[in-house]
């Protein structure tokens, strides 16, 4: 197997918005992990908020992920091991270090949805047992499969863009005169982590994101491109050149 990874900013710096995504890879087994930290939003005065809240949150998920993945490797070598359950347990794990982080910035405590609302990321992660691949996700983190021909087998469904709450969202601001953080607020109390499973899911801490989980396997043949991605390299995945790039591993070609 060769593994590729790369992130935007390896080649453009950022001056207002640092990147918040994050990504682990065991270096044991065949495990991987990609989180996105959640924007927390540029409020009135143009200050960005909290960003290393999000990044933090992003790492632990990574780290909280592929160690639970890792340990059960080494236990049992995945065999008779039920992988739902492997997934609902790391994630469990991740949601809950991601509160103790929360709790530790005061953000429980003295949370309001807005500014002090909770440090989360969204994730997807995976392993590998004999050619059978089984993933995970929250959010709009995502899987794709590509054949030896870099046509596209399998991919993700968006959690966050498939969810009703932006149309929902439209009927409630009617009227008001909301700014972009106010929405945002409105969003993350009423629709985030909603005991429904009906909108969306992000880790935060809160018991919700249970809800959220998709869960899945799929069968890898020899030449397949797997690709675990966050969100901004959704447009890239329709472009041949890009495929090709990340088959090569040209670093300096996808800069």
């Amino acid at each position: 197997m060769k593994v590729f990874f790369a992130t935007y900013s390896d080649v453009v710096k950022f001056n207002r918005k640092p990147n918040e995504d994050y990504f682990l890879i065991s270096k044991k087994y065949p495990v991987f992990a990609v989180a996105d930290g959640v924007t927390r939003g540029i409020f009135k005065d143009k200050r960005y908020a909290y960003p290393a809240g999000a990044h933090a949150a992003a790492e632990i998920f990574c780290f909280t992920v592929v160690e639970s993945f890792e340990k059960a490797h080494k236990n049992n070598n995945l065999l008779g091991v039920d992988p739902n359950r492997l997934f609902r347990e790391a994630f469990d794990g991740a949601n809950q270090r991601i509160r103790e982080l929360n709790e530790n910035e005061g953000r429980i405590e003295n949370h309001d949805w807005y500014a002090n609302d909770y440090f989360d990321c969204v994730g997807v992660a995976g392993f590998f047992n004999q050619s059978v691949l089984h993933y995970g996700y929250v959010g709009d983190c995502g899987l794709a499969i590509f054949d030896k021909d870099n046509n596209l087998k399998f991919q993700t469904k968006d959690q966050v863009a498939l969810s009703p709450h932006h149309k929902e969202m439209e009927q409630v601001a009617k009227g008001k005169n909301w700014d972009h953080a106010e929405r945002l607020a409105y969003a993350h109390e009423h629709y985030r982590n909603h005991p429904s499973g009906k909108y969306y899911g992000t880790f935060s801490g809160e018991e919700g994101v249970k809800n959220y989980y998709q869960i899945g396997s799929q069968k890898i043949q020899e030449g397949d491109l797997v690709n675990f991605y966050s969100d901004g390299f959704v447009g890239y995945l329709e472009s041949k050149e890009f495929l090709r790039i990340i088959r090569q591993g040209d670093k300096a070609a996808l800069d």
